[in-house]
């Protein structure tokens, strides 16, 4: 007996204490009827809250699985909405001025009148007992807007994102933001990305208190658990009317806090400071048509999602300085700022150029967004990311040259010996030029000695070289490669071949120049013998030529 006096005390004390933080009563589950009517708040345009009409329908559910309230929502504000929008997720309901809880669930296809609501003291339940569960990505029906995205960055987003289960939306970006202090009812925005793209998804305000602590959605933003999202303010456009369900549509504004804890019954943040983040800063220049852009943007520091919005914030950023279908050459500079485990800083710095008549955009962020995948998903320590800043400057011109001719003045020569070289490129409708390169014959050289001249893009003498070997080596299975450090991946990563780069290099005859492909692997190929030379060039370079050199003693 005295046990359940001390359980019903304990209780009581907990709600009166969750009360007088909102200074708002609340209404429990277990004190709901049919037929109860009250008032719901939301915004839809503006920042102005407006209020609409809520009868109860019934309770489901239990106190082990949780308690959903049906209802149903009716009044001008629903009529002008066409009943439960996207965006109106976390709207507050009362009843007799006590807080029932969060409209929350609608079903796309019903009648759009009728919704779920999530009891407040689940809501509550996050505050006091926040959990570091780290659960796979399993959004719940909350979609993301893109805002300032082209076209192609927002297919971007949605192809990289898919694999995931995120809906992406094109949405709005910038303009007007709210300025009044988050209240029950309010707009409120979940991002992963602000400034001058935004990504993120609107909801509404439930419950806020005097130290600041913020709960919204009344359903899940992505099942994070512990999370690290922005709290932005928003602007409402308006609501657009739709066969499956209407939406809010409105610009997702200024950080004003973050929101830390992402799980059934909503999200659960605090005013102030943002979460970590990650500055992108993105320049484009046009120069055929001399026109310059710049963009800058935060992004949650996040090792699944990042890699994807900074090559979609990319292509946008590209796609809308060109305001054409990309075309000819882009010459791609990147470079991410880090800092190991030990805080020794480490920089991935890379340029390349690129050229296509379509599809330009993905093909220029293939080694971006590739390089970023590894860096965040590496085995080895997880990375701090201080910066990550993307150059792209881009033309109509199509700046390819191909090798046509290699040749030299001796073809007899000597271990440890200076060799001229010449080189004819064919630039593409150009005239012809010729490249003369000092080459030095390896001390190790002896008889028959192949050079292989290259472009950085051509990989067709690698892959005739797998060949031939593997069939030398009867498909020899190729031995296990020496453990990596993050930091000899970055290395490997910044030295790498350029499409820009005319390569000259041992085929054959020296004495460990050359691996068998078994032992080898295309990496290892690509990354050529120690007696590599490298000569950067404004073209991007196509084709490969042979010469084969007699060592004499």
């Amino acid at each position: 007996m005295k046990l359940r006096i001390f359980l019903v005390t304990a209780l009581l004390c907990l709600q009166t204490a969750l009360a007088a933080a909102t200074n708002i009563p609340l209404l429990p589950v277990k004190d709901l009827q049919a037929g109860m009517k009250g008032i719901g708040k939301t915004v839809i345009s503006g920042d102005t809250i407006e209020e609409f009409d809520v009868e109860i329908i019934g309770v489901s559910g239990k106190e082990s699985s949780g308690y959903s309230i049906l209802v149903r929502l009716s009044g001008p504000l629903i009529e002008k909405t066409g009943g439960v929008a996207q965006g109106m997720s976390g709207s507050p309901v009362y009843i007799d001025g006590r807080m029932v809880g969060a409209v929350a669930y609608g079903k796309a296809f019903n009648d759009p009148h009728y919704c779920f609501l999530t009891p407040i003291g689940s809501m509550l339940k996050m505050l006091d007992t926040p959990q570091g569960q780290q659960v796979d990505w399993l959004p719940k029906g909350t979609a993301l807007a893109a805002g300032g995205f082209t076209e192609l960055g927002v297919a971007c987003l949605k192809e990289e994102l898919k694999t995931q289960g995120l809906e992406v939306t094109l949405g709005a970006s910038g303009g007007r933001e709210s300025t009044k202090p988050l209240e029950p009812g309010s707009s409120v925005g979940a991002a992963l990305m602000t400034g001058d793209l935004t990504l993120g998804a609107l909801g509404t305000v439930t419950w806020t208190d005097a130290e600041g602590r913020v709960l919204a959605f009344g359903h899940p933003f992505m099942s994070r658990g512990e999370s690290n999202f922005f709290m932005n303010r928003v602007w409402v456009l308006g609501v657009i009317p739709n066969m499956s369900s209407s939406y809010k549509v409105g610009n997702i504004g200024s950080s004003i806090g973050r929101f830390e804890q992402d799980r059934s019954s909503g999200i659960a943040g605090r005013l102030g400071s943002g979460p970590n983040s990650v500055p992108l800063v993105i320049n484009v220049s046009d120069t055929s048509r001399g026109i310059n852009h710049s963009s800058s943007m935060r992004l949650i520091d996040d090792e699944k999602l990042l890699p994807a919005i900074v090559n979609a914030a990319t292509i946008s950023c590209v796609n809308r300085t060109a305001d054409r279908a990309l075309s000819g050459t882009v010459k791609l500079h990147f470079k991410a700022t880090l800092a190991d485990k030990e805080k020794k800083y480490l920089e991935l710095d890379r340029e390349n150029m690129y050229y296509g008549t379509e599809n330009l955009e993905k093909v220029l962020v293939q080694e971006l967004g590739e390089s970023l995948k590894v860096l965040m998903n590496n085995k080895f320590e997880k990375l701090n990311v201080y910066g990550i800043k993307v150059d792209a400057e881009i033309t109509e011109a199509v700046q390819v040259a191909e090798v046509v001719k290699l040749s030299a003045k001796e073809r007899k020569v000597k271990a440890g010996e200076k060799l001229a070289l010449s080189v004819t490129l064919k630039p593409f409708r150009g005239k012809e030029f010729t490249k003369e390169i000092e080459y030095t014959v390896p001390k190790t050289a002896s008889g028959k000695l192949v050079l292989n001249v290259r472009g950085g893009s051509s990989v067709a003498w690698v892959m005739n070289l797998l060949r031939k070997q593997g069939n030398e080596n009867n498909a020899e299975a190729p031995k296990e490669q020496k453990q990596k450090s993050i930091k000899d991946f970055i290395n490997e990563v910044n030295t790498a071949d350029k499409n820009n780069s005319l390569i000259i290099d041992i085929a054959s005859g020296v004495k460990g120049a050359a691996q068998p492909a078994g032992e080898a692997g295309l990496a290892e190929l690509l990354k050529g013998s120690p007696y590599k030379k490298v000569i950067p060039l404004d073209f991007i370079v196509d084709g490969e030529k042979e010469l084969v050199l007699t060592v004499e003693k």
